[in-house]
């Protein structure tokens, strides 16, 4: 029977013992971990609960971060249930860390590669508890054999999933709540006693990618739109722009020449199924410039295996669990339609897709009003640059603002592209916790009892 984590709110005082017990069994450093702790509430809100909540790799039984793994860097020790990373596979692509709810796939900037808890499988082997259980000084934190279907982890803070995460929650006793008062009376903030990462998905971090999705998006178009329309263009520039996109996708992996790995897991993971679809569409498009051209069926093809890469650029995100893929102003999918109907002249997939995109935007503005920055400034020129302006230069003369036209959308894709990056949130305790306690405190506060 697997091995599952224990842990009882009620006893945690947040010492960091275990904290520590991970560092020093894993040679990590006195300031790493790959255990953190969390605090709900640690303002002390009244009528909110407060606790700490311990947690690394939950080892879970569908375990995403290794679905997700583009080069197989992960795997199951069958007989202790641990989840464990093969550092020496890993491409540094952080794209576990994307799709772990538990922030727990750590990146190491040192090595350029993922790092994560081992859940002490060498312990465990030797019939051993982790050190971070064996340590804890209160007993909140232990390890048993528990089977999977007993596993139950209700707790405020702790994100719900399908994943099923091996770790058995104790739920948090009705003591552990402050008493409800008729004012106010908050303390000053307490830092939560361990370091929790925040979301490394940035614009300034992942800038390479959104050049990369809108240069694939622009180059699948042209193609379409040589396809449909005969626009002319240089194959050698062709060539030569699609060597760059496939540049810019490896600048953010900490191990580039690993990148050939990013390949190998088509059977579950977006990012190979991209990176392969991608690779694919511009080797059949070099085949159709330089042995074919002219050959409809083989350009057909081509453009559709380009549009599929799209679709799976798109997918990509899936793991972040925002939304559907799709129904965003940014997907790469509807900038290569977009743009194949601007380039071409196909006024009702250009109409179409700018519609849709339109309209994903103001959606997506809507919803970020009160919580998340608008930016009206940048939001006008996004929309006013690649959704207003081209269709009136559309309508005045096709033909003489045609290269204006293209390059307007492609304006204005780069300012939603950007804006998707820097929007862009994974699934994190810390972000989880911040979640609940808000629900929590906009609910009725009861009268205190006199």
């Amino acid at each position: 029977m697997p091995t599952s984590f224990v842990f009882d709110p009620n006893r945690c005082t947040g010492c960091g013992a275990c904290r520590l017990a991970c560092s020093i069994e894993n040679g990590l450093g006195p300031e790493a971990s790959w255990r953190k702790i969390e605090t709900f509430n640690p303002r002390r809100h009244p009528g909110a609960p407060v606790f700490h909540l311990s947690l690394a790799c939950n080892h879970c039984t569908e375990p995403v971060c290794m679905h997700a793994c583009p080069a197989l860097a992960y795997s199951r020790d069958l007989a202790t249930g641990a989840v464990i990373l093969d550092e020496s596979k890993c491409i540094g692509c952080k794209y576990c860390s994307w799709a772990c709810p538990y922030d727990a796939p750590v990146y190491d900037d040192t090595r350029g590669v993922m790092s994560k808890c081992t859940f002490c499988n060498h312990r465990l082997a030797d019939g051993l508890k982790p050190a971070c259980a064996s340590l804890c000084p209160t007993g909140a934190l232990d390890a048993a054999d528990l089977p999977a279907e007993s596993l139950t982890s209700e707790l405020e803070g702790f994100t719900a999933t399908d994943i099923q995460p091996r770790i058995e929650i104790a739920p948090l006793k009705k003591t552990r709540s402050l008493p409800v008062m008729t004012a106010p009376q908050v303390q000053e903030p307490v830092a939560p006693p361990g370091a929790a990462s925040a979301s490394d998905i940035t614009l300034k971090a992942e800038w390479s990618l959104a050049a990369f999705t809108l240069s694939a998006a622009s180059l699948v178009a042209l193609f379409a739109g040589h396809v449909i329309a005969s626009i002319a263009f240089d194959p050698v520039a062709y060539v030569a722009g699609a060597g760059l996109t496939m540049g810019l996708a490896t600048l953010h992996l900490g191990r580039k020449t690993r990148a050939y790995r990013a390949i190998l897991n088509l059977r579950r993971s977006w990012l190979s199924r991209e990176v392969v679809s991608l690779s694919t569409f511009f080797a059949l498009a070099v085949g159709y410039l330089w042995m074919a051209p002219g050959d409809v069926w083989l350009g057909r093809v081509t453009a559709l295996v380009g549009f599929f890469a799209l679709l799976c650029a798109d997918y990509v995100y899936s793991v972040l669990r925002t939304g559907h893929p799709l129904g965003n102003s940014a997907s790469v999918l509807l900038t290569g339609l977009l743009l194949t109907g601007v380039s071409s002249g196909v006024v009702w997939l250009a109409a179409i897709a700018g519609f849709a995109k339109l309209s994903f935007y103001v959606v997506r503005k809507i919803d970020f009003m009160g919580r998340r920055p608008v930016r009206p400034v940048v939001s006008a020129a996004r929309a006013g640059l690649g959704l207003v302006l081209p269709p009136i230069l559309w309508l005045v003369d096709f033909e003489q603002f045609h290269v204006i036209i293209i390059a307007s959308v492609i304006a204005g894709e780069l300012v939603d592209r950007c804006e998707f990056y820097a929007d862009l949130e994974r699934s994190s305790p810390r972000r989880q916790m911040e979640t609940d306690l808000t629900k929590r405190l906009a609910e009725p506060v009861p009268q205190a009892a006199i």
